[in-house]
């Protein structure tokens, strides 16, 4: 009886680590584009399924500058952010993070630099 349920718990876990794994590499792509920018870019996310993202911008100091978006996404989309702040006003020339999130639990970060 011990043995079957050790061999039970064991599966459960591989099941679960499984699971987990599949979640973790829902997101197939992230870009920024054009990086370096100048006055706006495009934010391109691809998921392997639909799933509930949140995008931010923020600054070198870990700041958040403006919530590009939060809600459900289908597989793909693409964003744009016009250089702008959560007020919006124009940002000055620096290195920016844009920090997406998903499935309330992963987050990716792509850099992007605006010269001018």
């Amino acid at each position: 009886m011990k043995t079957r349920t050790m061999i039970l718990a064991g599966i459960m876990l591989l099941l679960s680590l499984a699971l987990f794994a599949k979640s973790a590499q829902n997101l197939l792509s992230f870009d920024i584009s054009p990086n370096p920018m100048d006055s706006a870019c495009e934010i391109s996310v691809e998921f392997v399924d639909s799933t509930a993202i949140t995008l931010v911008i923020m600054n070198e100091r870990g700041q958040t500058v403006k919530t590009i978006y939060s809600g459900p996404v289908h597989k793909n989309a693409t964003f744009k952010w016009e250089r702008d702040d959560a007020a919006g006003n124009w940002v000055p020339s620096g290195t920016y993070l844009a920090v997406i999130n998903y499935q309330s639990r992963y987050t990716s970060t792509k850099k992007t630099l605006i010269l001018k």
